[in-house]
């Protein structure tokens, strides 16, 4: 179900609400998301546009860069945080507070990449504001928008019934000035209006990345991953095993100071799930990185790896730490994954793995990796 923006008695909620609609491009959810951060930093009720811009780039700057998602061709904004980070030296997972800050300097230093970043700000702006004008401007050539919204705007703004959102300025500089009932309802509301901007971008992004997984996740600057429960689950399986052996450098693995490998790497999936960890030495971690193990040389021992140590921890009587395999394989028990032949175990696992590796290779992803000594 769509969230619904609180109602108010005298502000025109509706037209808010519309600004999502029909959209082309993911820019008009970057800027109202862009808003929202400057009111949470208690920056209004004049907001300059570069700020807002420098906002808009950061926020995009994980989603394509760090987890490679699509934004559509005719999106630009993906595309200008790509160039950012082919050109800043600034590292995937960059904090965001250093992204802005290159955001601003290009902005401030008028680089070519600054003047593609500043040309968002000719539109996004007033086009945003276009549901608070619909009877002004049905019917106008489209060439002709732009300053009626501007001057509409202005107009609007005295109105105590039914205020837009925000007029222009351009002292001290260019930006936008949010009007003081809106700016009160957008503080009350941060969180429910922010959900409500993400709730309609993930639906936006479902359409230019089919069947990626965790796409919401994807959304924001990576966290700390709590593998904690992940080495639980193995310490209880190197009892029944003995030794583990590492499936790609096939050397045994130490017990102690040993690394968990995502096989689908973390990156791409987003998850801690157990069936999709193992452990490995810091050495072929490193290797491996965000790279997706080629299927054909690694997945039998993968999956032999995972079956036995399922097992095993089902003999230590942890059923809780097997959840993940239940839902995975669709079992009702325990007793009834454990009863599975490691055929149908690694035939399940397969059919759940394979497509993923198809749609991480159609994203640009790494793929067919092999370790190397």
């Amino acid at each position: 179900m769509s969230p619904e923006l609180p109602p108010s008695s005298r502000l025109p909620v509706e037209h808010l609400a519309a600004c999502f609609s029909n959209v082309t491009n993911s820019y008009k959810f970057y800027w109202l998301l862009a808003i929202l951060e400057c009111v949470q930093r208690g920056q209004g009720p004049v907001i300059p546009l570069t700020d807002l811009l420098a906002e808009m780039v950061a926020a995009v700057w994980y989603p394509t860069n760090y987890f490679r998602l699509s934004f559509g061709k005719q999106d630009r904004l993906g595309a200008l945080t790509l160039e950012l980070g082919a050109i800043s030296g600034l590292s995937l997972d960059a904090p965001k507070e250093r992204v802005k800050a290159q955001v601003l300097r290009h902005l401030e230093a008028g680089t070519d990449l600054g003047r593609e970043i500043r040309t968002l700000g000719r539109f996004v702006p007033y086009r945003f504001l276009r549901p608070f004008f619909v009877a002004a401007l049905r019917g106008r050539p489209d060439s002709q928008v732009d300053g009626l919204i501007l001057r509409l705007s202005a107009e609007r703004f005295a109105d105590d019934d039914s205020p837009c959102l925000y007029r222009f300025v351009t002292t001290p500089q260019e930006g936008i000035e949010l009007h003081p009932a809106w700016l009160a309802y957008l503080t009350q509301h941060l969180a429910i209006v922010r959900d409500f901007a993400l709730w309609n971008l993930v639906n936006y992004l479902q359409r230019n990345n089919p069947n990626v997984p965790n796409l919401a996740a994807k959304l924001f600057e990576p966290q700390q991953r709590n593998l904690s429960q992940a080495r639980t689950f193995w310490r209880l399986a190197w009892d029944g095993l003995g030794t583990v052996v590492c499936i790609y450098s096939r050397q045994a693995v130490p017990q102690q100071g040993f690394s968990l490998d995502h096989f689908l790497p973390w990156r791409f999936v987003t998850h801690d799930l157990l069936w999709n960890i193992i452990p490995t030495t810091r050495a072929v971690n490193s290797a491996k990185s965000d790279q997706f193990p080629d299927l054909a040389t690694y997945f039998d021992d993968f999956a032999r790896l995972q079956y036995q140590a399922l097992r095993a921890v089902a003999a230590h009587g942890r059923d809780t730490l097997l959840e993940d395999y239940v839902l995975l394989f669709r079992t009702a028990t325990v007793d009834e994954l454990c009863a599975l032949p490691l055929d149908r175990f690694r035939e399940a696992l397969y059919n759940e793995i394979a497509p993923q590796v198809q749609i991480a290779r159609n994203m640009g992803f790494v793929t067919g990796w092999r370790y190397t000594p």
